[in-house]
């Protein structure tokens, strides 16, 4: 691989890329900083178009799971589904009942002297 350049970080559960064309080094940094798990890797060719410069370049995918984002996600679909309960959306809740009043005056614009 060129320099080892072209190295994408990318969340194994979500798909999400967290780093993209970074070098081999700063993605395993950042995955030890974010204490990630190295899950998979994978190196794909890619091909270019003429205005990339055409030809061909490898790129290499690490999948890791991250404990903390999975935390996250996980807390966050608890927040939605209390909420969900709260409201009792299924049963209507959350909803205006009665129809909303407008005022449908219209400005008219004079000219001021």
């Amino acid at each position: 691989m060129d320099a080892d350049f072209n190295v994408d970080v990318i969340d194994n559960e979500t798909g999400e890329i967290y780093r993209e064309g970074v070098l081999l080094a700063v993605a395993h940094l950042f995955i030890a900083k974010e204490k990630g798990k190295i899950v998979r890797e994978e190196v794909n060719t890619v091909h270019l178009d003429d205005i990339d410069g055409g030809g061909e370049i490898q790129v290499q995918d690490i999948y890791v799971d991250f404990p903390e984002e999975r935390l996250k996600r996980d807390l966050s679909a608890d927040a939605i589904i209390r909420a969900r309960e709260f409201w009792q959306y299924e049963n209507g809740g959350g909803q205006v009942n009665k129809p909303q009043v407008r005022d449908h005056h219209y400005l008219t614009v004079s000219s001021c002297d």
